[in-house]
């Protein structure tokens, strides 16, 4: 089951950070991922991983009725795991 954006700052209240200063943290780094992703950047945390826009051209398709469409351009965010992530996550599935 995913962690909701309070069990979130439950997390961080645990690590001794107030719940307030939890909040703020975590509205601030997500709003700002968001903003540089909506400019078109992208973002690595070393060991955690790279944040980055990929931009789809737009192209004909060929629809299962037999008739040819356009796809339209559109952007896509795509996360790829750092190395550190992926190791942690790997061991926790051993145990």
């Amino acid at each position: 089951m995913p962690i909701k954006r309070e069990g979130f700052i439950e997390r961080l209240n645990q690590k001794g950070y107030t719940k307030k200063d939890a909040g703020i943290i975590m509205d601030d780094v997500l709003s700002t991922i968001a903003e540089i992703l909506a400019e078109g950047g992208s973002i690595m945390l070393h060991g955690f991983g790279v944040f980055e826009i990929i931009n789809y051209a737009a192209r004909e398709m060929t629809s299962v009725n037999g008739g040819k469409t356009i796809a339209p351009a559109h952007r896509v965010v795509k996360f790829k795991p750092g190395k550190i992530l992926k190791r942690l996550v790997t061991e926790k599935e051993e145990v």
